[in-house]
C-alpha cells in the first residue's frame, strides 16, 4: 500500500502485525478450500476464519484512514 510509507513507527508496526495475521488467515482458509470434502465443523471453522480475516482488513483500513486524516489536518480527528 502506498499510504503506509508515511505512517508513524507505531502505526507501521501495528499495520505489519495485522497484515501478517491476515496472510496467516488467508493461508489457513486456502488449506480448507483445497479439501475435496468439508465436514460441518470444517465449514464452521472456515466461516470463523473469514470473519477474522475481514476484521483484519477493516483494522488495516482504519489505520490508513486515520493516517490520511492526520496527514491532511496535522492533528487527529475522532469520529
Amino acid at each position: 500500500m502506498a499510504d503506509d510509507e508515511h505512517l508513524s513507527t507505531e502505526e507501521n508496526e501495528e499495520l505489519k502485525l495485522i497484515r501478517q495475521r491476515h496472510a496467516d488467515l488467508a493461508r489457513r482458509l486456502e488449506e480448507y478450500e483445497t479439501r475435496p470434502f468439508l465436514t460441518p465443523l470444517d465449514d464452521l471453522e472456515m466461516k470463523k476464519i473469514k470473519k477474522k480475516k475481514l476484521a483484519c482488513k477493516d483494522a488495516m483500513e482504519r489505520i490508513l484512514i486515520r493516517h490520511r486524516r492526520i496527514g491532511k489536518t496535522g492533528n487527529e480527528l475522532t469520529e
